[in-house]
């Protein structure tokens, strides 16, 4: 049971782990988007709901 329970928690950190990956791709592409077709007000309005550790991790994500 122990060994079920260990496997158990490791797979929820890691599905936890690709969920924050993918959101986080997908507010670079949004990012991205704005820059490409509205400039700076459109980056602004992309960047407002990001949180403060979203934003350290844009830069990382835009050299992908």
């Amino acid at each position: 049971m122990r060994n079920l329970d260990e496997f158990a928690a490791a797979l929820s950190q890691v599905t936890a782990q690709a969920t924050g990956a993918a959101v986080t791709s997908a507010q670079t592409q949004s990012v991205i988007a704005a820059a490409a077709s509205g400039g700076e007000d459109a980056v602004r309005r992309a960047v407002a709901g990001m949180s403060t550790a979203e934003l350290q991790q844009l830069p990382q994500q835009l050299k992908r």
